[in-house]
């Protein structure tokens, strides 16, 4: 009897025990791994979508799109609900066909049986992704391959304003310029769709879904102009072609008054919607590299990174001789020296501590005053004004103009000064016209505009306004602009004298007809990168503020490592800026000076069609042109030079009376050297128009150093020629 007691005790307990392990492991499961497993659950009968936040689009300042999210589609696979081996089969030749992606990439990607997500392309645009979704209904293939909608960022210019703009990467996060600098803002926040599924992937019968919105970026207005950086880009581009330079170039407009920079450009750029893709001069670069593979790559990113480099921001350099804007500046300030002051510049140079320092022009320039020593850009009369000056007081400015200082740029990688620790009085001698230490463009660019604006430093930046769908404006930028570092009268002065400089100074070749402005040239050599190959190598520079009247912008243009004949930032940058705002003046709709009588009488041709050839003579002779006659009509039918065109007083204009001519044509003579007068009376007595570009001014000493149509060229009679001239004596 005992026995059986004790029998059924134990089962008694054993079934307590178990019932207490079974008890213990729901509580497990139930309270402590309840997470865990609820987790595992969802995964295994639900699937979760991204919803893609479209990035915010980027707007020039006036509403013109530059970059804008375009909707694309990513297919992806699910292996786990892959049913069979066939289908597998199925999936890897369809979408190998549809989507150009190799069949051997897609089976790989099918043999992660575990994973629910594989993708198989990305950035698909939608037209092939409806071959894709009429594939997957052909097929009854829902419960294993998906479409997901997402964005891709479009740049609608290509290069334009690369390296301001940047570009995203795949997962559309910014990588360089605006887009990396603003990518918080830019961005958005991704949504989600999560759906239940059965094991097998199809749709459960009851509805599961959750659905969490996407909140797309914001859209940003930049304060660029792109019809001002396209004309930036143009004429920065024609320089980097005439001048090779090692180092690219590059170029800035600025509103002197807000730091708003209009127009920024370093040349070449490249292409933002496939940024990855070398420039011709990187790729012959790579093209000619020998090494391994690895090697190769290596040597590949980088050259894509120094590409995708923004040196206006990132390159310290020696600025030159445009840095005697800030000598003069400070010089001024402190009384240290009056305009009618004298300084002597031997045809020996100067010596300072033991180091001869000479100037650009050969001879000298004698005594002269300090006006005169400004706007010859003479190096030995700053030498003994940055003398006058003194280290305290010269380090004090350089300060205070904000040298020592990151501008705070909106765009990043801002890379500061570069000073030497040891500043005797040969580094302040060679300091006063802007050699041995270093600064970026961009803080050279803002110390100089404060000459310009009062004395103010402003902040340069890139973001004007962030708007909604809508329009409306959202959050407007604001920048702190109230620190002055000169007086308004020093500024005021100093503009007087640049801008009566391009007349009689070295910057004659940055001279824009019908508008005064205030220039000043440089010419930096780099000493400390000079190469084994005998090459000298020079930052050839100019700045200029328009109008000098109420200055509005100023614009700088560098040429770094020229390596064709001429180098002096007078002959190959000055140019540059007279081009540029020959355009971009009129465009921001500043009137011409009416009082500038060095004009070069430049005509606009009419549309004479229709007229009667005694309507269009007396029309034509009232312009101060010629004209002549063709055909036996009563009126005139065609014209040369076209309506529109532009030419000097003299020429003649050709009018046709009907259609049937024998048009005469001229061999183009060679106008290399000659003076405009000169190069006007040739082409006129050859039968043949002169639009005069460059630097022409009244008098005599600019010379044609290029024309539109080579010489020997055949072309007929009343063909305009576009000839530039340059000033090559007293160029700095």
């Amino acid at each position: 009897m005992k026995s059986i007691n004790w029998r059924s005790t134990a089962a008694v307990a054993i079934v307590i025990v178990m019932l207490a392990g079974l008890v213990g492991r729901l509580a497990y499961l139930q309270l402590i791994n309840y997470e865990q497993y609820r987790n595992d659950a969802l995964e295994q009968y639900t699937t979760e979508y991204t919803i893609a936040a479209h990035r915010g689009t980027l707007y020039d300042r006036n509403m013109t799109v530059l970059a804008k999210s375009i909707s694309v589609e990513t297919v992806f696979i699910s292996p786990k609900h892959i049913k069979s081996t066939s289908e597998t089969s199925v999936i890897a030749d369809g979408l190998a066909e549809i989507l150009g992606v190799d069949r051997a990439t897609i089976l790989d990607k099918a043999s992660k049986t575990q994973s629910q997500y594989q993708i198989i392309k990305k950035n698909v645009d939608l037209a092939t992704a409806d071959l894709v979704r009429q594939f997957i209904l052909d097929n009854d293939l829902s419960h294993c391959v998906h479409l997901e909608e997402g964005s891709k960022r479009y740049y609608y210019y290509g290069s334009l304003a690369s390296h301001v703009i940047g570009f995203t990467g795949v997962d559309n996060q910014g990588i360089y310029g605006i887009e990396r600098y603003y990518d918080d803002i830019l961005k958005g926040v991704d949504g989600r769709v999560i759906k239940g599924q059965d094991g097998i992937g199809n749709d459960l019968d009851y509805k599961y879904e959750s659905y969490i919105d996407a909140i797309d970026g914001s859209n940003m207005v930049l304060t660029i102009d792109w019809t001002i950086q396209s004309i930036l880009e143009k004429y920065l581009q024609e320089a980097y072609d005439e001048n090779n330079p090692r180092n690219r170039a590059m170029g800035v407009i600025m509103d002197v008054n807000t730091g708003e920079i209009l127009a920024m450009s370093i040349v070449p750029g490249y292409d933002l919607n496939n940024p990855y893709t070398l420039d011709a001069k990187s790729q012959a670069l790579l093209d000619s590299f020998a090494g391994t593979q690895e090697q190769v790559t290596t040597y590949k990113s980088t050259l894509l990174y120094q590409m995708w480099n923004n040196k206006v921001v990132s390159e310290p350099y020696e600025t030159g001789s445009t840095f005697k804007v800030v000598t003069a500046a400070m010089a001024l300030e402190e009384k240290v020296v009056d305009l009618d002051d004298t300084f002597v510049c031997p045809s020996s140079g100067i010596v300072v501590g033991g180091i001869p320092i000479h100037c650009h022009k050969a001879g000298g320039h004698g005594i002269q005053t300090f006006v005169e020593a400004l706007q010859n850009s003479c190096n030995p009369s700053f030498v003994q004004i940055g003398l006058k000056i003194g280290n305290d007081l010269f380090y004090k400015y350089v300060d205070q103009f904000g040298y020592f200082e990151k501008t705070g740029i909106d765009i990043g990688d801002e890379a500061s000064t570069i000073w030497h620790k040891n500043f005797n009085e040969v580094e302040l001698a060679v300091s006063a016209f802007g050699q041995t230490f270093k600064v970026t463009p961009i803080a050279h660019i803002r110390a100089l505009a404060a000459v310009a604006n009062g004395g103010y430093l402003v902040t340069p930046h890139f973001a004007k306004a962030l708007i909604d769908d809508d329009m409306n404006v959202i959050k407007t930028f604001e920048y702190d602009n109230s620190r002055q570092v000169v007086s308004q009268s020093v500024c005021d002065t100093i503009i007087g004298i640049l801008k009566d400089g391009i007349k009689v100074g070295s910057t004659k070749n940055a001279y824009v007809e019908g508008y005064n402005i205030a220039a000043k040239t440089g010419t930096s050599e780099k000493k400390d990168v000079a190469g084994e190959d005998g090459f000298t190598p020079y930052v050839s520079s100019c700045i200029a503020y328009a109008p000098a009247e109420d200055p509005q912008i100023i614009i700088y243009i560098a040429i770094d490592e020229p390596t064709g004949t001429d180098y002096y930032g007078g002959l190959i940058a000055a140019p540059v800026i007279s081009k540029v705002l020959t355009e971009v003046l009129p465009y921001m709709k500043i009137p011409k000076n009416n009082t500038d009588a060095d004009n070069t009488y430049s005509v606009n041709i009419d549309d004479y069609r229709g007229m009667t050839p005694e309507e269009a003579k007396s029309a034509l002779t009232g312009l101060k042109l010629n004209c002549k006659i063709v055909g036996e009509g009563s009126k005139i039918v065609d014209q040369l030079p076209r309506f529109g065109e532009t030419i000097s007083e003299g020429g003649k204009v050709i009018l046709y009376t009907d259609d049937q001519r024998l048009e005469r044509t001229i061999s183009v003579p060679n106008l290399s050297g000659l003076s405009p007068s000169a190069a006007a009376n040739k082409l006129i007595a050859a039968g043949l128009n002169i639009k005069i570009t460059g630097a022409y001014q009244s008098g005599s000493g600019s010379k044609a150093s290029s024309q539109s149509i080579e010489s020997g060229s055949m072309v007929t009679e009343g063909t305009v020629i576009e000839v530039e001239f340059k000033y090559y004596e007293g160029i700095d």
